[in-house]
């Protein structure tokens, strides 16, 4: 009988073992979690790429770029402005948005509404995310200097709702280098992690399902934020 018991013992443990040194060569419990929850988001972000350019330039637009959070805001309703282009791709990064910037500028846009890194902080550090958000950023600039650029904080995540891949101290470290980053070069920095926040600085339970992306009263919340931005150039 005790032989037994030993050698369920030992298979446990070897199970365990397995188990733990097949996490860590996923990069750890954050980054399989990841990788777990973004299953066909490489094929989503082709379709969606593809799909942008086969639709006919729109000369002037103003762009909201992004990942999945600005995929979901119906922004031209929103707004109330047709000559809006929603470019956000759910699971995109900032390597991402840089590879498809033709297609962006091809519509010579007076102004880019830029959100990214979230989906970067979920497999790297911020300071890893940095030097893809600068030179995402640095090559709008070059690109297409008469676009007027903003730049919009990372939005807080909260894993008291759900459980996500992010750290909210990560988000606010690259918040930081943003927020710097748009002093430095003279542009407008938005800061939409305020507009969101609880008193603990989580995304607010009553704008989210699942702990990261939003529901309409968010989108109503950030298109005000917009608006103001807008009415003070006006």
């Amino acid at each position: 009988m005790k032989a037994l018991t030993y050698i369920s013992l030992i298979i446990n443990v070897l199970l365990l073992a397995g188990l733990f040194f097949s996490i860590k060569k996923y990069g750890g419990p954050r980054n399989l979690w990841a990788k777990i929850n973004s299953r066909g988001i490489e094929k989503t972000y082709f379709h969606r790429k593809n799909l942008f350019e086969m639709l006919p330039p729109k000369d002037g637009a103003i762009v909201m770029l992004g990942n999945s959070i600005t995929a979901g805001g119906e922004w031209s309703e929103l707004l109330n402005n047709p000559n809006i282009l929603n470019r956000g791709i759910p699971g995109d990064h900032c390597d991402g948005m840089r590879q498809r910037l033709d297609e962006v500028l091809r519509h010579q846009p007076t102004k880019i509404f830029l959100m990214a890194g979230i989906n970067d902080l979920a497999f790297i550090s911020p300071a890893q995310t940095w030097p893809k958000y600068e030179r995402l950023v640095n090559e709008i600039l070059t690109k297409s200097p008469d676009t007027k650029l903003y730049l919009q904080s990372i939005l807080p995540v909260n894993n008291l709702v759900s459980p996500t891949p992010v750290d909210n101290d990560d988000v606010r470290t690259l918040n930081k280098q943003i927020r710097q980053f748009a002093q430095a070069k003279n542009l407008i920095f938005i800061d939409l992690y305020a507009v969101m926040q609880d008193l603990d600085g989580n995304l607010d339970a009553a704008y989210t399902q699942d702990g990261i992306h939003l529901n309409g009263a968010a989108y109503v919340k950030w298109a005000a934020v917009i608006n103001e931005e807008l009415k003070i150039e006006n």
